[in-house]
């Protein structure tokens, strides 16, 4: 990833899942505050979607890498577009499954 270095790639890989662990931390706080009622099925769905997520992305731009352009772009836009409407939709479950509150 990094040409003629031999720390930086260990680095990006560690700062990566640091990044991750911060992603579900706030998603926990994000359920929280929204307050969706999160249990295991709906953590199951939504950590489904963000590594499936991070897998396209990370596999896209591995292509690209790999000098293999169209397929990258083709992987990002096709798999990536179908991912995000798959989010919206996920994300509008989670909303209409929020369980309600008599105030």
């Amino acid at each position: 990833m990094f040409p003629q270095s031999t720390i930086l790639d260990p680095l990006f890989w560690m700062v990566l899942g640091a990044l991750q662990v911060l992603t579900f931390v706030g998603m926990r706080d994000w359920a929280k505050q929204f307050q969706l009622g999160m249990n295991w099925w709906k953590w199951l769905l939504a950590g489904g979607w963000w590594f499936s997520f991070v897998l396209t992305i990370a596999g896209a731009f591995t292509l690209l890498g790999e000098n293999e352009g169209n397929a990258g772009w083709y992987l990002l836009g096709f798999a990536g577009t179908g991912l995000v409407i798959g989010g919206a939709v996920l994300l509008k479950v989670f909303l209409m499954l929020k369980p309600r509150t008599t105030d």
